[in-house]
């Protein structure tokens, strides 16, 4: 069966017919090859901090805060102006002045990242710029917060973040965001509790 399926094939792609089909998805998978290399930021390499990325479930407001920090290496000859920097849709957000984690009879204050912050065109002018400069030949550190509506009980989230520059073009990684380590202690508390 699958050899006369192979030698149908075969006289199609040698009729004019075939060759031109053929032709149109050989063109067709190159200009797919030359599209995504063209939209893709140049000399940009995106790690993933893992001691600075975590997610909490926040109690005042039944939504999850997110930092997801960023080792950004530019390793082209030109500057790098991020714009903006999604992560599964999501766009940052100037973060609160301090997260409180409220157990059963402690209150924890996160710590956010010592790196610069990125909050994107919506956050506030006077904290942050609303782009970020990603200078040639050079390697930085950058944090990013997120605000999700959700609220879950994993202790893991598994995302894509993408970052554009100012010409478009991006770069995207996945990213395996941990829950707090902090707020895992004081659920496991209020388990042994019950």
């Amino acid at each position: 069966m699958l050899q006369q399926a192979l030698k149908q094939l075969l006289e199609f792609l040698a009729t004019p017919i075939g060759n031109w089909v053929a032709l149109g998805v050989i063109s067709f998978v190159v200009l797919g090859i030359v599209y995504h290399k063209r939209t893709r930021i140049p000399g940009l390499t995106i790690e993933v901090i893992p001691e600075d990325t975590w997610f909490i479930n926040r109690d005042d407001n039944h939504r999850l805060a997110i930092v997801v920090s960023l080792h950004l290496i530019n390793k082209s000859s030109a500057p790098i102006r991020i714009r903006d920097c999604k992560l599964s849709g999501y766009s940052p957000k100037a973060p609160p002045e301090k997260l409180v984690l409220e157990g059963h009879d402690t209150s924890i204050e996160l710590t956010y990242p010592k790196h610069d912050l990125f909050a994107g065109a919506g956050g506030h002018p006077s904290q942050h710029a609303s782009e970020y400069v990603l200078n040639p030949y050079t390697e930085q550190r950058m944090w990013v917060f997120y605000r999700s509506g959700i609220v879950t009980m994993t202790n893991m989230l598994r995302a894509p973040i993408v970052i554009k520059d100012m010409n478009r073009k991006r770069k995207s990684i996945q990213v395996a965001v941990p829950r707090n380590m902090e707020q895992i202690q004081i659920y496991r508390e209020a388990a042994m509790r019950w």
